[in-house]
């Protein structure tokens, strides 16, 4: 193998840790507002970021050009992460224009995956494809699957480690019920990124981003890629009922005492002594 072409796709998603837990219940409504957050990276697509980097100086060692490309389904916003990948050195890195209708991808699976197997296919003629297992709330984790159909590829799901072999092929660690499985690549894939051993993308230094600074950025629109948006997410059949945020508050009790001995035997006496005595 004497070329290696690795398209990542990932998605630009609301801090949802910031949100208020009123704007939860709105955003499945459709009427959410999350401008007053910031935008960061879904985080298995980030791991499928620092990965690619990763394999690419590994397939160097091993005498194979990696080339990568990037893209993203969304507006403006994607923009600032663009320019970091340029700047990392990404070949490519583009945003496809989500339409009038940006919130309806959300939840919008089926679009999404034609959007991005069309730019695997057309533009960045990939071999290897990487995605995310998922990309946040609202999400069920089944564009990676619907990409690799598109692209009549298979897919390996759960992936947490990506190597390159001396003769230039791609090992790959996926989590499996019983332990790690452990993978070589002979062919073109789509890999969805999981609990990856690398969390966090690399950050490129100032020289790198002044270098690449006057880029502008690649934007596409679905006819260009041959998709019909529009006819898309027509074709969804699962609508978004509602989000609830997780419930993480843990019981507790305040221990009180005039002195720390009055307090520690009120704990001992109050939760401690039944709880050794069973033991």
């Amino acid at each position: 193998m004497s070329e290696l072409r690795i398209l990542v796709a990932f998605k630009v998603t609301p801090d949802f840790e910031a949100l208020r837990e009123a704007d939860w219940a709105a955003l499945a409504a459709g009427a959410g507002d999350t401008r007053y957050v910031r935008r960061v990276l879904n985080c298995f697509d980030e791991s499928a970021l620092e990965l690619a980097l990763r394999l690419r100086r590994d397939l160097a060692a091993a005498g194979v050009d990696g080339t990568l490309s990037a893209v993203s389904v969304g507006g403006r916003e994607v923009e600032p992460f663009l320019a970091t990948l340029r700047a990392l050195g990404y070949e490519r890195a583009a945003r496809v224009e989500p339409g009038p209708r940006p919130a309806a991808l959300d939840v919008a699976p089926g679009a999404v995956a034609a959007l991005v197997a069309a730019y695997a296919r057309r533009v960045a003629h990939a071999d290897l494809v990487l995605l995310g297992t998922r990309s946040g709330p609202g999400d069920g984790g089944t564009v990676p699957f619907r990409v690799a159909e598109a692209l009549a590829l298979p897919c390996l799901s759960e992936v947490t480690e990506l190597a390159a072999l001396p003769d230039g092929r791609v090992r790959v660690a996926c989590a499996a019920d019983d332990g790690l499985l452990r993978l070589t690549l002979n062919g073109p894939c789509v890999l969805a990124i999981g609990n990856a051993v690398v969390s966090c993308l690399s950050a490129p230094t100032l020289k790198e981003r002044l270098a690449h600074r006057d880029e502008p950025a690649e934007v596409l629109r679905d006819g260009e890629l041959g998709v019909d948006l529009a006819a898309e997410l027509a074709r969804e059949t699962v609508t978004l009922a509602g989000l609830e945020t997780i419930d993480r508050t843990r019981a507790g009790a305040l221990v009180e005492g005039a002195t720390a001995a009055e307090a520690a035997r009120r704990l001992y006496d109050g939760w401690l002594r039944d709880l050794l005595e069973r033991r």
